[in-house]
């Protein structure tokens, strides 16, 4: 490798220590990491020819491993697939992210991992070919390629980022990507968000990831997705006018924002947090009742969303009662009823709707809907509005008689004034 007079002995030996570390020739994992450690520590840093050598072997190598994966593409698929039918079968074992589905997969993986792991650590030096890494593991049905490199993303980024600048290697990488390889792309946004000083994004960073959604928008379309990696670090107030363009996208994208909004805030996901400073906001993310209080609060249509849209981004919550939990949600529907009481606001329009679905789904709430929620109502006066006065009487018949529970409504009913009692009595037939 180091005979300068002889240029294709000399392409010939770096070519086969790339190979080697690559994994090509199956030898011990003590050669090839000794080969590895040749490739990188002395071969690249020699000079700039053979650093040059040392790229176009380690591309040519990434290339058969993009090859390969193309290839096993079914075989891969159709493993997995088996796999997927014995588990069900049998108890659900929890699987870490980007793991092997089948036997047949991780074999694949473990072939163009290494080469994988050799063309990232030149990236590091060379962030330009990232571009290259991208594109050979975005190849259709490359899928096995792409997934070894994103369960090596977490190194690539820390290295880089480390190296060059979490936000210019973002913007460099962004300015190469195709859509084509927006997959990879988040998943090193994802990585680089978390070097910031005590793991939160630095406002540096943030700004990049804006400045990447408004390069990458079709149109006025934004991708919400390049904002994820950075939601817990957006000051709250940003976020409340974000939530539109979150709420616009796919379900899995809408819950992925609102799991990371409120990533930083486990202990704190039933407060409605104030502001020290009203005139001058620092609170960041959103706790869960936040969540829910703001998305239940947002002026849909001044936000263009339609309706059916707004009510929809509401059910993914409470239908997802891991997280949206009946604490949290009580914690969320309190708050706005305390704030209606006091006449500083009038019930968002979704109130009462989500009243009726959290019966049906929480019925350890029934006791605090009956003897709290509903006499709150009835001292706000929400008979004065004609849509909420419709759902607090729904809401009422629902519970007025749950069979073996010992929880009724009937004690708020009988709270209505004279009035409204008996319109609920002529509607219902109350008992």
């Amino acid at each position: 490798a180091f005979q300068r007079t002889n240029p294709g002995s000399r392409l010939g030996a770096v070519r086969t220590a790339v190979a080697l570390a690559s994994g090509h020739f199956g030898a011990s994992p003590s050669c090839e990491d000794k080969a590895l450690k040749l490739v990188m520590n002395v071969l690249y840093a020699r000079s700039e020819d053979l650093a040059n050598a040392v790229v176009e072997s380690a591309i040519a190598e990434l290339k058969v491993a993009s090859d390969y994966a193309v290839e096993n593409y079914s075989k891969i698929q159709k493993a997995n697939k088996e796999a997927a039918e014995k588990e069900t079968a049998n108890e659900h074992t929890p699987k870490a992210p980007f793991a092997a589905e089948s036997d047949e997969e991780k074999a694949a993986m473990d072939k163009v991992r290494k080469p994988a792991v050799l063309f990232m650590a030149l990236c590091i030096r060379r962030p330009e070919i990232i571009k290259t890494l991208f594109a050979l593991s975005s190849v259709p049905k490359a899928d096995v390629l792409s997934k070894a490199v994103r369960q090596q993303m977490p190194k690539l980024a820390r290295a880089a980022g480390t190296k060059h600048g979490a936000a210019e290697i973002a913007l460099k990488v962004a300015d190469m990507a195709s859509p084509a390889e927006t997959p990879l792309l988040l998943a090193l946004l994802d990585n680089l968000a978390p070097l910031g000083e005590k793991g939160i994004p630095p406002q540096e960073f943030i700004d990049a990831c804006f400045e990447i959604q408004e390069k990458k928008k079709t149109g006025d379309a934004k991708d919400a997705r390049f904002l994820i990696p950075v939601v817990s670090a957006m000051l709250r107030e940003d976020l409340i006018k974000r939530l539109p363009e979150f709420i616009e996208a796919d379900d899995s994208i809408f819950m992925a924002a609102l799991v990371k909004m409120g990533e930083r805030l486990g202990r704190h996901a039933l407060l409605f947090r104030e502001e020290p400073e009203s005139d001058n906001p620092t609170l960041k993310g959103l706790t869960g009742c936040e969540q829910l209080v703001y998305l239940h609060k947002l002026d849909f249509q001044a936000a263009g969303l339609p309706q059916k849209r707004y009510l929809d981004a509401i059910r993914l919550c409470l239908d997802n009662e891991e997280i949206f939990t009946d604490s949290l949600v009580m914690s969320a529907l309190d708050h706005m009823s305390g704030v209606f009481l006091t006449g500083a606001e009038k019930l968002p329009l979704a109130f009462m709707r989500t009243i009726i679905l959290v019966c049906s789904k929480h019925e350890s709430l029934h006791s605090w809907i009956c003897h709290t929620l509903l006499p709150r109502l009835v001292e706000g006066k929400i008979y004065e509005d004609r849509r909420q006065w419709e759902g607090w009487m729904r809401c009422a018949k629902i519970l007025e008689s749950t069979s073996g529970s010992g929880v009724s409504s009937a004690d708020a009913i009988n709270q209505l004034p004279p009035e409204q009692l008996a319109l609920y009595q002529a509607r219902y037939g109350g008992t």
